[in-house]
């Protein structure tokens, strides 16, 4: 669509096409992801629903119209998680820094990988904050290299960010 990408000429559009592909009687919800211009999404999808309900095109009088992005929700209750845990995920984070950037660090971390016959292809993934299945493959890498970790803890006084046994 071209600019501007505004409420009402998003609604205008959105209206448009619901019309010229006859489904004006077919629409239940629209999904949205609200992490971007909420404000604007919430403008359009209220012109939207007040428009179809005055066609009488909606059921329930548009209660169920406006849906939160699955995806989005799931990633907020995910990131709300590992806040809980953020302590954690910061050594974790600091030691795949410390095990890939240093090259003091590196070299004692992968000798230990391939004395231990682990896959080192297999190492540390870091994550990207904003998405939690990044999150997800990091803490499952760190699982993996706990091992290697553990070992570069004893050996190196310079690495001090190992998780504890607990942790």
């Amino acid at each position: 669509m071209p600019p501007p990408y505004n409420d009402i000429s998003l609604s205008n559009k959105i209206e448009k096409v619901i019309y010229e592909w006859g489904i004006e009687n077919r629409v239940f919800s629209v999904p949205l992801d609200n992490a971007d211009n909420a404000s604007s999404n919430d403008v359009f999808v209220d012109r939207l629903r007040t428009f179809l309900i005055i066609k009488k095109a909606l059921v329930c009088d548009g209660e169920f119209f406006h849906l939160r992005c699955w995806a989005h929700v799931l990633n907020l209750l995910v990131q709300d998680g590992l806040r809980e845990i953020d302590i954690v995920v910061q050594k974790i984070r600091e030691s795949i820094k410390y095990s890939k950037g240093l090259q003091e660090g590196k070299q004692k971390f992968l000798d230990y990988v391939n004395q231990m016959s682990l896959d080192g292809k297999k190492g540390f993934r870091k994550d990207v904050p904003a998405r939690w299945n990044c999150a997800f493959h990091m803490l499952e890498s760190a699982l993996f290299c706990r091992h290697a970790l553990h070992f570069l803890d004893l050996i190196d006084l310079n690495f001090k960010h190992y998780p504890t046994v607990a942790e």
